[in-house]
């Protein structure tokens, strides 16, 4: 029988068409046909099909031109490789060491393309590079990666210009996150601003598990993106009122509620795993990572989807090899899991799941991102636990968010538990910035902890024989010269939040 073990939140309130098999031809230095394979190995071509080269002269220039042969009857059909090829457009640099340079067009030739031909859109012939880009097909450059004068080949991709944008009435956690040093003002107040890149975006197709102690999901901040995926209390509790305590409202607002959260545009699922004064149970715990799991293996192959980000703001009173392994397990499933580091103001690794962050306790190497806290002076928050278990650390004290109690109660709150869901958040929009971190955790642990380049600092003050330390604060990789020209030139033009919010104590039953 499964002995269970209590959980509790990391929180402090303030009370408030055919293709061949490359490589298909082989050529010596000077570009000249060496040998061919017999056949093609892929694709809808017959398997007696040869890739021939036919050379004739052109002027001074030997040129050779490039056909698949089909035995069809009597007659051999001859086929173009480019204009049999997939229309994939290609940028083709060419080798500019060499003694005898060779010409674009003799290149061109290798695959049936010519200079004045369709599988050329531009000539690049300066001093410093040459080459040519086109709708050459993957076929063509197949070919074109077996020659020794080529250098380069790689598909044309699209360019668009950086666009910051920013979001006023938001919590002063937002605002830190993309600038590189401490805020200024009130931090109980709306009156920050958050700069970012990717509007309209911010983190769609990402689905976040906040698993805690379920959410108000009519709250206005959701906007209708969130909802209860699994419930401790069983089907009939999957409702609006899931959430007795208000701890897992303000944590999904936080990750990615609107003004509140990061990532405004991600999928919300709420977890409960916790009830009333967020208390809990390992077991509950474990079924609710079992659900995620699941989940997020359910979801993979669905059109939209990024990826999934797991959030996890509680504690366990000590270590539990259980939560541990669930932990490692949903990481290993490509789940982005997120952890707050604890409010003991001790070491993170002596409490699961934190433990399974930073280094990992006893240095196995933690695969999840735990994180601490700091306050709006740029200073490790005195309660944050700290260690080897930490990767990274964020705004925890005084922050911002949505409430039980009705569709616009807020409440401030403090701790590792407001932490946490705001590098959940993180997570989502940086997966949607750049897909290589989708599905690739580890990834995106080294690129939470390398986006401090941007955000600085903060001092982790000196406590006993404890020497003051330096720590990495998030960021979501805007520049910090971006953020304070948008700032700038929208000095004069803030505009209040959507919708009016008011906080629990004064409206809440």
């Amino acid at each position: 029988m499964m002995r269970s073990t209590s959980i509790a939140c990391c929180l402090l309130s303030y009370g408030l068409t055919a293709s061949l098999a490359a490589p298909v031809a082989q050529f010596d230095d000077i570009g000249k046909h060496v040998s061919t394979p017999e056949t093609a190995t892929s694709g809808t071509t017959p398997p007696e099909a040869k890739l021939v080269f036919t050379e004739f002269q052109d002027g001074s220039e030997m040129i050779q031109v490039a056909t698949i042969e089909t035995p069809d009857g009597p007659d051999i059909a001859t086929k173009n490789v480019v204009s049999a090829g997939d229309g994939q457009e290609y940028l083709v640099l060419l080798e500019e060491d060499e003694t005898d340079p060779p010409a674009v067009s003799r290149i061109l030739s290798k695959v049936g393309a010519s200079v004045q031909g369709s599988g050329v859109s531009h000539i690049f012939d300066n001093s410093l590079f040459r080459g040519f880009s086109g709708p050459i097909g993957t076929e063509a450059a197949d070919v074109l990666r077996n020659l020794s004068s080529i250098k380069i080949i790689e598909p044309v991709q699209p360019i668009a210009r950086q666009v910051v944008r920013s979001r006023e009435g938001c919590p002063w956690g937002l605002q830190r996150i993309s600038e590189d040093g401490p805020v200024k003002g009130n931090l109980q107040k709306l009156d920050f601003r958050y700069t970012f890149d990717d509007d309209g975006v911010m983190g769609k197709g990402v689905d976040i598990y906040v698993l805690d102690s379920g959410i108000n999901i009519d709250h206005h901040a959701f906007g209708g993106r969130a909802k209860i995926g699994f419930s401790m209390d069983g089907p009939g509790d999957l409702t609006a009122k899931s959430d007795g305590d208000g701890h897992g409202t303000h944590a999904a607002a936080i990750a990615a509620g609107d003004p509140f959260g990061v990532a405004t545009g991600a999928n919300v699922i709420g977890v409960k795993i916790m009830g009333v004064e967020s208390t809990g149970s390992t077991a509950d715990a474990l079924k609710g990572l079992d659900f995620v799991v699941r989940q997020h293996e359910r979801r993979k192959g669905e059109e939209g989807f990024v990826g999934s980000v797991a959030s996890l703001s509680w504690s366990v009173a000590q270590r539990s090899r259980l939560i541990d392994r669930a932990v490692d397990a949903a990481v290993d499933a490509g789940i982005h899991v997120s952890i707050a580091a604890g409010n003991r103001g001790a070491d993170a690794c002596s409490n699961s799941p934190s433990s399974q962050g930073g280094d990992g306790a006893e240095g196995q190497g933690g695969k999840a991102v735990t994180v601490g806290s700091v306050d709006g002076f740029d200073r490790v928050s005195d309660f944050s636990n700290t260690g080897l278990c930490v990767d990274v650390y964020a705004p925890g004290e005084a922050i911002v968010s949505a409430w039980v109690g009705g569709p616009a109660v807020v409440e401030v709150q403090a701790g590792t538990s407001m932490a946490c869901p705001l590098v959940s958040g993180l997570m989502a929009y940086m997966m949607v910035r750049d897909g290589r971190l989708a599905q690739n955790p580890a990834l995106m642990k080294e690129a939470l902890k390398r986006s401090s380049e941007l955000s600085g600092i903060v001092l982790n003050r000196a406590s006993g024989s404890r020497p003051a330390t330096q720590l990495p604060v998030v960021n979501n990789g805007i520049p910090s010269v971006l953020g304070r020209r948008q700032q700038q030139q929208q000095q004069r033009q803030r505009t209040q939040p959507p919708v009016s919010f008011a906080f629990s104590n004064s409206t809440a039953s």
